[in-house]
C-alpha cells in the first residue's frame, strides 16, 4: 500500500506574494491612519511588560519613511528599514515570475525552499532583533 503523505510544500511565489501584499496592506493602512490622524495601535507586549516586540515602532517608522526621513525610521524600527527593500525586491521578482518571466531561485543549499523555512528564518531574525533591541 502506498502512502499518500504530502511532503513539505514547495515555495509558491503566488502564495508568498498574496501574503506579503495582505500584510503590507494592513501595515499601510495602520501607517496611513498614523500619518493622517496621529493614531496608532499600541503594542500589547510593550503595554504589559515594557518589552519591545520586533514590530514595535513600525507604524512610526513607516510614517517616517513615507515622509522621507530614513534616520527617524531607523530610530523607530531598524529591522523594518532593513527588511522593507528586500521585501520590495521579492515582490517585484515574484510578480515577474507570475507574469511568465524568469524565476529567481535561491542557492541550491537552501532548497527545497518552503514557506515553512521562510517563516522560521523570519521568526529567528525577529526574535534576535527583539532581544538585541531590548538589551541596548
Amino acid at each position: 500500500m502506498q502512502s499518500h503523505e504530502a511532503g513539505p510544500a514547495v515555495f509558491s511565489p503566488g502564495v508568498a506574494l498574496s501574503r506579503l501584499l495582505g500584510f503590507g496592506a494592513v501595515g499601510a493602512a495602520i501607517a496611513g491612519a498614523h500619518l493622517l490622524f496621529g493614531i496608532g495601535l499600541p503594542c500589547p507586549l510593550l503595554s504589559l511588560t515594557g518589552i519591545q516586540c520586533p514590530l514595535c515602532g513600525s507604524t512610526r517608522a513607516a510614517g517616517a519613511l513615507a515622509e522621507g526621513d530614513v534616520a527617524a525610521a531607523w530610530g523607530y524600527n531598524a529591522l523594518l528599514v532593513l527588511v522593507l527593500p528586500i521585501l520590495i525586491v521579492c515582490a517585484v521578482a515574484w510578480t515577474v515570475e507570475l507574469a511568465g518571466g524568469p524565476a529567481l531561485r535561491p542557492p541550491k543549499s537552501w532548497r527545497p525552499l518552503t514557506q515553512t523555512k521562510i517563516y522560521w528564518v523570519a521568526g529567528v531574525v525577529g526574535a534576535v532583533f527583539m532581544i538585541v533591541r531590548n538589551l541596548i
